[in-house]
């Protein structure tokens, strides 16, 4: 017969026996715990890879040799091969030199200095020369290390290639609205200079007819000093009206062909800022005079300037146009527009005003943009405003404002001087 068990060796087993099931619970609860941070680890994977896979961007990453370790479909397609055959091969391997260097340096400054790089790369592929809009960044382990680069891309070929085409049709729009207020210029113009020329063509011949009738007399004669002094009085009249007409002509011919170079150029040249502007107003005259319109120029003597005078012009006859066709209505007789021009500071300002009807309040936001008239089917095109605006802001860097506190319309240009388009000359 055994002898019995030590006071207290039941609880002791009992205890162990508690203790064990107690940590086989918690190991299994472990287990379940693990098997789901596993299963959802793998969900999220499984998750990543479909968004990569998916994704309508470039996603690739590489180690920090270079060489790819992830390539989703986006990025391998483009590449023309598949996305095995792109893990393990560097930049130089898939595309040309050029592209592959300008990818690398971005790739070493992002791992290098530890931070995102963003920038636009054209690289050449099979069916042609794509643009991609791309970011990369380090991939930073949990101890701070650098393994490697992720990238994201996205093709933005098809939104430059529309954004060019948008350049050159605004350009031929441009253009086309140059020709046609070059056009309407020489039109102009030719009409304007047929009364000088017509009434130099008018003294000419009666200056003709005068020394005919004194040919005729000395043949005959019978010239008295009477009419000798007469004749030679209205031959004078003749020549000096003849003269005065001619040079009027002159003068509209030079303003015109100053105006027409400018017009037509779109070259910097060196200008006396109100000289200039009146060169610009005297072409103009014929459709001032047209629409019944007074006009003033106030221009305040300031420094030469080299500016883009093609383009300024431009401004200028499409803002007058503009008056003209809008600004007043058929009732009106009292029709005015003040022209101004001064330097003041570090700008060049203009001034249009007009004391016409002005622009209703619904319309004043839409005065810019593309093919927006009130005259539609009366030779409004609606680019006149946009190409303005155009002009003043993209080319010369400069402000179109409408002043809503006027009697009519007032437009307020200021033009940054020091740029390209516009300077000041030193003497």
């Amino acid at each position: 017969m055994s002898p019995p068990d030590p006071p207290g060796i039941g609880e002791v087993d009992s205890g162990l026996a508690d203790e064990n099931a107690r940590l086989r619970a918690e190991l299994a609860e472990l287990r379940l715990a693990r098997e789901r941070e596993t299963r959802d680890l793998s969900q999220a994977q499984s998750l990543l890879q479909a968004i990569a896979e998916h994704a309508p961007i470039v996603i690739y990453a590489k180690d920090t040799g270079g060489r790819f370790i992830l390539s989703n479909q986006r990025h391998a397609a483009l590449l023309d091969r598949s996305p095995f055959e792109v893990l393990g091969k560097r930049e130089q391997d898939l595309i040309a030199p050029e592209a592959a260097a300008e990818i690398d340096a971005g790739t070493a400054v992002a791992i290098h200095e530890r931070r995102i790089v963003t920038s636009e790369v054209t690289i050449p592929l099979r069916d042609g020369e794509h643009t991609f809009w791309e970011s990369v960044f380090p991939l930073i382990d949990r101890d701070g290390h650098c393994y490697g680069l992720g990238g994201i891309a996205t093709d933005v070929s098809e939104r430059k290639r529309m954004e060019f085409e948008q350049r050159r049709t605004r350009d031929a729009l441009l253009q086309r609205e140059k020709m046609a207020a070059l056009g309407g210029l020489v039109a102009g113009v030719a009409h304007e200079i047929n009364t000088p020329l017509g009434v130099a063509l008018t003294a000419v011949t009666h200056g003709q007819q005068i020394l005919k009738r004194l040919a005729d007399e000395v043949e005959r004669g019978t010239l008295t000093r009477g009419e000798l002094r007469r004749a030679l009085v209205d031959l004078d009249d003749s020549c000096a009206l003849t003269v005065d007409n001619l040079r009027r002509g002159a003068h509209l011919i030079t303003s015109f062909k100053k105006v027409a170079v400018d017009q037509s150029s779109e070259g910097v040249r060196r200008v006396a800022l109100c000289e200039w502007l009146q060169d610009v107003v005297a072409s103009l005259r014929p459709m001032l005079r047209a629409a019944r319109v007074e006009h003033e120029v106030r221009c305040a003597p300031g420094p030469a300037l080299e500016l883009a005078v093609g383009a300024l012009t431009q401004v200028v006859t499409n803002l007058v146009q503009n008056a003209c066709v809008h600004a007043f209505a058929p009732e009106q007789h009292e029709r005015r527009l003040v022209l101004g021009a001064r330097v003041g500071g570090d700008s060049l300002q203009l001034e249009c005003a007009d004391n016409g009807r002005g622009i209703a309040r619904e319309h004043a936001s839409r005065v810019f943009e593309p093919f927006f008239t009130t005259r539609r089917g009366e030779g409004g095109s609606g680019l006149g405003m946009h190409i303005v605006h155009n002009i003043v802001v993209e080319r010369f860097g400069g402000r179109i404002e409408l002043d809503p506190s006027h009697a009519g319309t007032r437009w307020t240009i200021e033009l940054p001087l020091g740029t390209p388009a516009i300077r000041r000359v030193e003497e």
